[in-house]
């Protein structure tokens, strides 16, 4: 590629807002990368045209977000020419990518959390008045007019970490606005989001194409692809395998291109046996503001699971059982013992582990070898040579077989494990828990943000250790994978457990219906609140408001 940049001429401005943006035609031509002699794309051509929402779909390492990355100027291809509005873009940085009016929307927001709203939205390109002074009326205005142009309600002058991340999703939209950017690629914005945030991006993603912007978008949820999507590009190992526009393909169609197979979806067998032995015991436990009275019991060979809304206090719960959140009241017990308020390590003693939510910030040491994050859990067992030195050769053997178990899919033991997909990034987190030879395992989101291949390898991962007489608890916001994978689930709701199903009773209906009863009490809604099945908690022996539901 050459050393110039061509500007794909000028964009226009009108004002703040969607109606002042325009889109452009954008083209990548026969790209190739590779890294560390891994090839990740090869000879890969899209088309991202004017009034559309253009998807990229393919399992993890496939090679979208990195072809995302290319075409805003973050990374640099090998091979390749990118083309904007027929004028070729060379040596693309982010900030000349910006400027050529492309702009890339993280899965994570890239914010500022202590700078306002407005200095976030022009961080970098603050307006001046006279005498070079800030022209903070100015900033305040335009800022206001485009944040509720993408439907964001929010104080200029509030510091960007106080957003939700919703909100901060749709600030990252007002910013790519804010530069005149008219190509806007999604990179799994929704991966965080709840179901109704998710929704109202979508409903902006909606108003932009119709103001003929260029939408590219990038989900493992097949049914957000299916709803969004005008044109879809499925990507395998690096290259592109089929193409399709809307109402041209079906679900099976997309996943065989994906994984170059079809996809066998089994049901986890629901256990006809007496359950083993209670190996998690949590009665009442009390983390305010978050976590308030929760009583949880996992038995060895199950498979449990907490459903719930995002902010229900899931993840509060699982983190003060696993000691990184020092309870108030209540107890926690492993196979008996008591672990109440002890660190993570003490739990791990125990025989309690933690798979968090957020792999890249509580998981994964990023730029530390696979070997070394496998078998960090264990550090203290592994073989040494004199003192505090372990046996590198033997701790790699270690590492060696637990990530071939877990089916991590990786060019060597010894590479960064940043350099893995996500759904490998999570195996490879998979195998460091196992090797601490648990008996009680929390799995908080397992599969967020890997594809429906790697997701199926997890289920049938967790499967076999529960086989194995793991005690498996389960915290996920999409309810198919708790109908898929758990033998009892818990429903919360305000850091209480609401109800709980179990068996047969376990559908998707009846966690839906299980969700609604918890916003109906809340309301004060005495009847209707559950399910056939379902047993209630929300009273703690009390009077049951749901002796209605059970007639249904």
């Amino acid at each position: 590629m050459a050393d110039h940049v061509e500007r794909a001429g000028p964009v226009v401005r009108r004002g703040p807002g969607l109606h002042s943006v325009s889109g452009g035609d954008y083209e990548a031509r026969g790209v190739s990368k590779s890294f560390g002699g891994v090839t990740v794309l090869h000879d890969v051509s899209v088309h991202f045209c004017r009034g559309e929402i253009h998807s990229l779909i393919g399992e993890n390492g496939a090679g979208k977000s990195t072809l995302l990355k290319i075409l805003a100027g973050m990374l640099t291809a090998d091979y390749g020419e990118l083309v904007l509005n027929g004028k070729l873009l060379s040596a693309l940085s982010p900030r000349e990518a910006q400027r050529s009016g492309v702009y890339l929307v993280p899965q994570e927001p890239r914010l500022m959390p202590d700078l306002s709203v407005a200095e976030n939205l022009y961080l970098g390109a603050l307006p001046k008045g006279r005498f070079s002074a800030v022209a903070w009326r100015q900033i305040i205005d335009t800022t206001e007019e485009l944040i509720t142009s993408v439907g964001l309600r929010a104080d200029p002058r509030l510091p960007a970490g106080r957003l939700s991340l919703a909100q901060q999703q749709l600030l990252e939209c007002a910013r790519a606005l804010s530069h005149g950017c008219g190509t806007i690629f999604f990179d799994e914005p929704t991966s965080p989001l709840t179901a109704r945030d998710a929704e109202r991006l979508f409903e902006l993603m909606w108003q932009m194409r119709d103001q003929r912007l260029t939408l590219g978008f990038i989900s493992h949820r097949l049914d957000e692809i299916e709803a969004v999507s005008d044109r879809i590009t499925v990507l395998r190992d690096g290259a592109v395998v089929a193409r399709a526009e809307r109402g041209t393909w079906t679900r099976e169609n997309l996943v065989t291109a994906m994984i170059g197979r079809k996809l066998t979806i089994t049901r986890r067998t629901r256990r006809t046996a007496e359950p083993g032995t209670i190996m998690l015991d949590v009665d009442e436990l009390v983390a305010p503001p978050e976590v308030n009275g929760m009583s949880v019991r996992v038995r060895a060979g199950e498979v449990v699971g907490l459903a719930g809304l995002v902010g229900s206090g899931r993840t509060e719960f699982a983190e003060t059982v696993f000691g990184i959140r020092r309870p108030a009241s209540g107890s926690v017990r492993v196979n008996g013992r008591d672990v109440t308020g002890a660190s993570p390590r003490k739990c791990i003693d125990a025989g309690l582990i933690y798979l968090a939510e957020d792999r890249g910030r509580n998981g994964i040491f990023a730029d530390v070898d696979i070997a070394r994050n496998a078998t960090s859990a264990i550090v203290g067992r592994l073989p040494r040579v004199a003192g505090p030195f372990v046996r590198t050769r033997k701790e790699q053997e270690i590492a060696q077989a637990a990530v071939l178990e877990m089916d991590v899919r990786a060019s060597s033991i010894v590479a960064a494990i940043k350099t893995l997909s996500g759904g490998n990034q999570q195996k490879a987190l998979l195998a460091r828990w196992m090797l601490a030879k648990p008996l009680v395992a929390i799995f908080d989101e397992p599969t967020r943000g890997v594809d429906i291949g790697a997701k199926e390898s997890i289920y049938s991962i967790i499967d076999t250790l529960a086989a194995a007489g793991l005690a498996a608890l389960v915290i996920s916001s999409e309810l198919e994978e708790l109908v898929r994978i758990c033998d009892r689930v818990y429903t919360v709701y305000e850091g209480r457990v609401a109800g709980e199903l179990a068996g047969d009773a376990v559908t998707l209906e009846a966690l839906g219906q299980l969700a609604v009863g918890a916003l109906w009490r809340r309301q004060g809604t005495r009847s209707r609140c559950l399910p056939p099945g379902a047993s209630c908690t929300c009273h703690r022996g009390g009077p049951c408001c749901c002796a209605a539901a059970r007639s249904w």
